[in-house]
């Protein structure tokens, strides 16, 4: 039967109008779901079953042109399945078989009354509900037939026996095991003979205690397939039947989940690998419930608090934090609940009572459902960073506070950093400074000194730091004088991340270096000795020129006593006259004269000029002095005394020559005393004038010049009284000297043979000139001077004559060793004197 309600549309054909619309009224109004189009011939029908799909077809038999059979056999060519129903006046068993066979769905004769409408109408919805319900059967067949064929595995019907005979198995079973579904139904191939071995008991085992339970059964096991490889196979089913043996029939689907399995094992060790990754990490992970309870944790929070799993999984996040941090704790926790995340500070107090600073990161995370779970986050050791940033502000304060400016340069050479010393230095705003050139507050080379400082630093690996000296240039353009020490600055990864210096102004310092350097300059040039005693009378300071007139070297005498080079008789005197200027705040200085001893014990007279070091605390603080060699002084004061006998001596004779000779030509009259007197006066004249030149000749020689020895003698020779002297020049030499004192030493060598050396047989001397290898002689053929009085006649006033001053040999040794020449005596090849001079080694 068809559904109620629903409409069947119906073509009924009958050629006569009036019974026509009469069966459509009366099927209508008897079953309101039916629908009835009328037409009055066969041929009419067939183009309105051509235009319109009708669930049956209600026909007459006898009309003209086509009859009912005739009309049904068309119908069936193009209509197989369509529901036909002849309903005839005219009935007959011929008719009868003749529809039956051309694939009548009813035959019904027409009647008398209504109740043949009722019949007709039910004999419609039995013929139609009859087709509707073998199409839907077999959309339905259709339908399971291609959801079999194209399911992931097969759908099989077995029974509950060990080796799980199949009694029907769907097509997909070739594509699941490579095994036809004919082999598997037959026998030839057992479902059970493909379970791998270690799974065959536990399956059994567990397909029978939910069949026990009245309940499916899901299983996964290992087979192995026709081609050898093993495949995980997922199995469910339930018992649907029982035979005739008592035996349960089960049906059911198998299919592959290889890749499933496979994935879910890979999930499983991607588990186990990140819990043994969580675990392994030096950071502690942990998961907080909702209320604060400690849901999960790695093996660090463990390690970290001492703490074991069992006392870990009774406490609660607070239990972990010290109590100072317990209100800070809850708000953070309290806003990761809100917002999601979160991020806290705080110290954990450990099983054994030790505080470690720990930075907390928090976010929440839901379960599988998708609700909230709780909080999971990492807490990290900061114990070692907050001593770092604790030491930061102390340095910080320390570079704040510290007087000198200090500053940082970043890797392209910019200020990053600069401390209120470094501002107050330049007399600019902090901000100003940073981020500016370094060259904006020192002249460009300086700056390029310190980048070429940086880099030498960088290449050398025994240094780590140096200093040199910088200029800076003040707001208001004053330029001071630092030295600034710099250093390299690396990051975690050793790479150059900038520099970092530190000034110290040295503008007075450098002052008074400079005048510390011009003074020692001035030491230095003084060319007498300087040095410094402490208290105790130990050198502290010495210059060069010490050495020269000591022979030690200012280091040799630094740290020892002055009674290295002076005698102990001397220190006392010294020592009594520093007592007198520490008693007399009047005097400054004093000046005493004494004796220095050099390296071989021979003493210098000196002249020591002393003054007080400069002494703070007013204590005595040691001396300062400044000796003065007066060796020539000394000479000069004893040529001075030597002069002063001669001419007490020398000239009072001759004076009271003239006086006793003048006094008697007065009183006498007599003038011929006179002349005694004039003669006297001429000695008294050649005395002062030898006296005079000898003085002159100890002075230091003057301009110097190649001189040509034998040209100079015989002008030398030209200007001295000779009279039958002759003079003899033996080859002849250019010599460096000073030509004006060489040309006396002739005249007075000259004057001295003529005068005294006479020859023995009366006839007049001859003089030579000549050269020796190493320098050059003066000789004469007289009488020469006996071997012991050769040491005594350049002494000043030796003379052998009454005649003569005794000043001439003197003035030529004094000429010779004032040009570093030495000069002895000698016999001449003839038996006279031979005066040689040494000028060099070797000519």
């Amino acid at each position: 039967m068809s559904g109620h309600g629903e409409e069947i549309s119906v073509l009924h054909v009958d050629d006569d109008p009036d019974l026509g619309d009469l069966v459509a009224v009366h099927l209508e109004r008897t079953h309101g779901n039916l629908s009835v189009c009328t037409e009055r011939s066969a041929a009419d029908g067939l183009a309105r079953l051509s235009e319109h799909a009708f669930d049956c077809v209600v026909s007459d038999h006898d009309m003209p042109g086509m009859d009912g059979l005739e009309f049904l056999r068309v119908v069936r060519e193009e209509y197989e399945e369509l529901p036909f129903i002849l309903f005839t006046g005219k009935g007959s068993e011929e008719i009868a078989s003749d529809a039956i066979s051309a694939g009548v769905t009813e035959y019904l004769q027409k009647g008398v009354g209504t109740d043949q409408y009722a019949v007709l109408a039910n004999r419609i919805e039995r013929a139609v509900g009859e087709r509707r319900a073998k199409t839907a059967l077999e959309e339905s067949e259709r339908m399971l037939s291609t959801l079999i064929s194209n399911l992931p595995g097969m759908v099989y019907r077995a029974r509950n026996e060990p080796d799980w005979p199949m009694e029907f198995v769907s097509d997909g079973a070739a594509e699941l095991v490579g095994y036809s579904s004919a082999a598997l139904e037959s026998g030839d191939v057992s479902w059970g003979t493909l379970i791998k071995d270690s799974e065959t008991e536990r399956l059994w085992e567990t397909v029978q205690t939910c069949i026990a339970a009245g309940e499916p059964f899901e299983v996964s096991y290992q087979i192995e397939t026709a081609d050898g490889e093993t495949r995980w196979m997922w199995e469910r089913g339930r018992v649907v039947d029982t035979d005739d043996n008592g035996v349960e029939i089960l049906e059911g689907f198998i299919t592959d989940v290889t890749a499933r399995e496979e994935r879910e094992r890979e999930l499983a060790d991607q588990r186990a690998f990140t819990e043994k990754l969580i675990d392994s990490v030096d950071d502690m992970f942990y998961v907080v419930g909702t209320d604060g309870s400690l849901v999960r944790w790695n093996d660090t929070v463990q390690s970290v608090t001492g703490y074991t799993n069992e006392k870990l999984a009774s406490m609660g996040i607070d239990d972990l934090i010290v109590d100072s941090d317990h209100e800070k704790l809850w708000r953070i926790f309290n806003e990761t609940l809100e917002t999601g995340y979160g991020t806290i500070e705080a110290g954990i107090e450990t099983a054994d009572g030790e505080r470690l600073q720990y930075e907390f990161k928090g976010s929440l995370i839901e379960d599988g459902r998708g609700d909230l779970f709780g909080i999971a986050g990492i807490g990290r050791d900061i114990t070692e960073r907050k001593r770092r940033e604790r030491e930061l502000r102390e340095y910080r304060t320390l570079v704040e506070n510290v007087g000198d400016p200090m500053y940082i340069l970043d890797t392209d050479g910019r200020i990053e950093m600069a401390n209120e010393a470094m501002a107050a230095h330049l007399g600019y705003d902090r901000a100003e400074i940073v981020g500016s050139e370094p060259a904006r507050f020192m002249p460009e080379a300086d700056v390029e000194r310190g980048t070429a400082l940086i880099r030498d630093l960088l290449g050398d690996d025994e240094r780590t730091w140096a200093a040199y000296e910088m200029r800076t240039i003040s707001a208001d353009g004053t330029v001071r004088i630092n030295e600034d020490r710099i250093a390299p600055l690396f990051d975690e990864e050793g790479n150059f991340d900038g520099s970092v210096g530190v000034m110290r102004e040295t503008t007075e310092r450098k002052q008074r270096e400079r005048e510390l350097e011009r003074y020692e300059t001035i030491i230095e040039a003084v060319g007498d000795p300087v040095y410094t005693l402490d208290d105790e009378g130990v050198f502290t300071y010495v210059n060069e020129a010490i050495e020269q007139l000591t022979g030690f070297e200012p280091d040799e005498l630094i740290g020892e006593h002055i009674s290295t080079i002076m005698t102990g008789e001397d220190i006392n005197r010294g020592s009594e006259l520093i007592r007198t200027i520490l008693s007399d705040p009047t005097r400054q200085n004093v000046t005493f004269e004494t004796d220095i001893v050099d390296q071989t014990g021979n003493h210098t007279p000196i002249e020591i000029h002393i003054a007080l070091l400069p002494a703070a605390d007013g204590e005595f603080n040691g001396t300062a002095g400044v000796i003065r060699d007066i060796s020539d002084r000394k000479d000069r004061e004893r040529q001075l005394a030597e002069f002063a006998s001669v001419v007490s001596h020398d000239l009072r004779n001759p004076l009271n020559v003239v006086k006793g000779r003048i006094s008697v030509a007065r009183t006498s009259g007599d003038v011929s005393h006179l002349e005694a007197a004039e003669s006297a006066a001429d000695r008294m004249d050649e005395l002062i004038n030898d006296l005079l030149t000898l003085a002159r000749q100890g002075e230091t020689v003057g301009e110097t010049a190649m001189v040509d020895l034998a040209a100079l003698a015989g002008q030398a020779w030209i200007d001295v009284e000779t009279g039958e002297a002759t003079l003899e020049k033996i080859g002849t030499a250019t010599i460096e000297a000073d030509a004006a004192r060489l040309r006396a030493v002739f005249e007075n060598l000259f004057c001295n043979a003529v005068k005294h050396g006479r020859r023995a047989d009366g006839a007049p001397i001859t003089v030579s000139v000549g050269t020796t290898d190493t320098g050059f002689y003066v000789a004469d053929d007289g009488v020469g001077i006996p071997p012991e009085e050769r040491d005594d006649v350049f002494e000043r006033g030796y003379t052998t004559s009454d005649a003569g001053t005794g000043f001439g040999l003197a003035i030529v040794a004094e000429v010779a060793q004032a040009h570093g020449w030495s000069v002895s005596v000698t016999e001449s090849e003839s038996g006279g004197a031979r005066f040689e001079f040494t000028t060099s080694s070797e000519r």
